[in-house]
């Protein structure tokens, strides 16, 4: 009892002897309380550094911010290049998100770096994903300076009516540069993650002539940039010659350098074709789709198969098809290609009721495709024509690849039929591939007769092809616009009716989207097998009121945009020669 009284005196809680009690009073009432004080339940920060790195381990990007600013060690632990490392792979990587400024060694950036990257990539998909986006900043700028206030002053022609027919964003620059497109203008502008200003990079003008279309390249890392389809007037009666240029970016000196051109053809229709691709060193133009290796200088292949339907574009390239293949594309009905992509070493063609997949020739090192060279392949009929696509191929890790014959594949596709409007969804799924065993196999029971499914042998089709989509999804008549980012993120445009107190009034909006893909693994008598997702952001990534004029004669402000899904950052070409920039990490 003494010792009980001289500790309660001792912290000051007591100046007099207690009068005699009974001990579980005394210690119920007054002196609980102080031993807990003294002796508190220990923490996080009582925790050794390799606990407490574990349990960091297992809390999101967020959490860990909000860790460090409760006090001065957890600012030490959590600015540990581990954490981050660890951070990026379980939040960003394992869940197929892309890393801002993507090295493929990791090891070789810092603590800081890595740290950057996780939070740009996490707050990026946080964002597109919440219930109401909105974009954390925005840059504004003119294409030209000054800007005429009177748009008849600007010189339209007939063929380009708009100050801005494109805005793109080349891959491997992180979403920093833009390349605009004007009647015969191609800007490249600088747009910092911080600051409020657009610097103009480099521009290059076309004297004479109309840009009919421009294609960045797929592959960051080739010298090519982009390529320039283009045509002017050459005599009378009205005869336009047709042009493709492969260009180059020239950032010391300010300027486009053309790395090849060549003369596509001389008819009497301006633009040859608004589908063009370039991948690498192969260029994809036209339509039937004509291969040309612009590096090795070769020449042209055209992919035909005679039992699909084709345009009769093809008479804008009639110089570079075969003799006779104008006059033998002609007597089928029109069928024109929306999307062209290069998957591995097939070509896949989306065209209006139909995809098509053809196996890519050989080329020897002049550029010239081999004899004999097959286009055979695969192709699907749709159910209904339809008027856009875009195609989106899911990225696969090495050992992935190594297993599977195809990369998984999703056409987003929209139709326009008697009772809607529809987006409709095919998944193109990738078969494995057959081992030597299997193979054998294979053989074995073609030789017996046998009603066993045998394994997929290479020269199947690498993928599946569905016979009816696999996904329908109601839009109204304005959607129009389908963009698509490398990664699987997108958007296309509408027109919505928004409610702001008691008034409403017609809004132009973007609606986003994920296009996802994951290998199911086996389960019981299944193989393993590859699922493709397609999940619609209803509440718009952006906004723009219109006024009643714009939607009658549906001419809206916003011409043309693009997604960069890396950073997140959406560029709007509007109207009246403004580009606006989206930044939503």
């Amino acid at each position: 009892m003494t010792g009980l009284t001289s500790d309660v005196c001792h912290f000051g809680l007591a100046h007099r002897t207690p009068s005699p009690a009974p001990m579980g009073a005394i210690i119920q009432k007054s002196t609980l309380p102080i031993i807990l004080s003294c002796h508190p339940s220990p923490g996080l920060e009582s925790l050794p550094d390799d606990l407490l790195l574990l349990v960091i381990s297992l809390i999101g990007v967020e959490d860990i911010l909000a860790l460090r600013m409760t006090s001065k060690r957890f600012i030490s632990v959590t600015r540990q290049r581990w954490v981050w490392s660890d951070a990026l792979k379980h939040h960003v990587i394992d869940r197929r998100l892309p890393v801002p400024a993507f090295i493929p060694d990791l090891n070789s950036l810092s603590a800081k770096e890595l740290e950057v990257r996780a939070i740009h990539a996490s707050r990026f998909h946080r964002n597109w994903c919440s219930p109401h986006p909105r974009s954390r900043r925005n840059v504004d700028f003119p294409t030209r300076e000054p800007i005429a206030e009177d748009l008849s002053s600007l010189s339209l022609s007939k063929d380009h009516p708009h100050p801005i027919s494109q805005v793109l964003f080349p891959p491997g620059y992180n979403g920093q540069l833009l390349i605009t497109v004007e009647q015969n203008r191609v800007a490249c502008w600088e747009i910092a993650f911080e600051g409020s200003e657009a610097f103009l990079v480099a521009e290059r003008n076309l004297a004479g002539r109309v840009i009919d279309g421009l294609v960045i390249n797929d592959d960051p890392d080739n010298e090519a940039m982009l390529i320039v389809m283009s045509s002017r007037l050459v005599g009378m009666p009205p005869l336009f010659e047709i042009e493709a240029e492969v260009w180059a970016l020239d950032k010391f000196h300010g300027s486009f350098t053309t790395l090849r051109s060549v003369l596509l053809s001389r008819n009497t229709q301006r633009r040859l074709s608004p589908t063009a691709r370039l991948c690498g060193d192969l260029a994809l133009l036209g339509d039937p789709v004509v291969l040309w290796n612009w590096k090795r200088g070769g020449a042209f292949f055209t992919m035909s198969s005679g039992n699909i339907h084709h345009s009769p574009t093809v008479n804008h390239i009639v110089s570079i098809c075969p003799v006779g293949a104008s006059a033998y594309f002609e007597q089928y009905q029109p069928d024109s290609v929306l999307a062209v992509r290069l998957v591995r070493n097939h070509l896949l063609v989306v065209r209006q009721s139909h995809i098509q997949l053809l196996p890519i020739p050989r080329f020897d090192q002049c550029g010239h495709a081999y004899k004999g060279a097959s286009t055979f392949g695969a192709f699907l009929h749709v159910q209904d024509p339809a008027t856009e696509a875009v195609v989106i191929v899911h990225e696969m890790t090495e050992e992935e690849r190594g297993a599977w014959q195809f990369n998984p594949v999703t056409i987003l596709m929209r139709v326009t039929t008697a009772i809607g409007h529809w987006i409709r969804k095919y998944d193109l799924l990738p078969r494995p591939v057959a081992t030597a065993g299997q193979a054998a196999e294979n053989e074995l029971r073609e030789e017996q007769g046998s009603d066993i499914e045998r394994r997929p042998r290479p020269t199947d089709s690498p993928c599946t092809l569905p016979a009816r989509p696999t996904q329908t999804i109601p839009v109204p008549p304005s959607c129009s616009n389908l963009v698509v980012g490398r990664n699987g993120k997108g958007l296309w445009m509408e027109t919505q009716n928004l409610t702001c107190g008691r008034t409403t009034f017609p809004v132009r909006c973007f609606v986003g989207f994920d296009a996802t893909s994951q290998l199911v693994p086996a389960q019981d008598s299944q193989p393993s097998r590859w699922q493709n997702d397609l999940t619609v952001r209803r509440n718009g990534l952006y906004k723009s009121r219109v006024g009643p004029g714009e939607v009658h004669e549906r001419k809206y402000r916003i011409l043309t945009s693009s997604l960069e899904d890396t950073v997140g950052r959406i560029a709007i070409g509007g109207r009246d020669g403004r580009v606006q920039i989206l930044d939503y990490a």
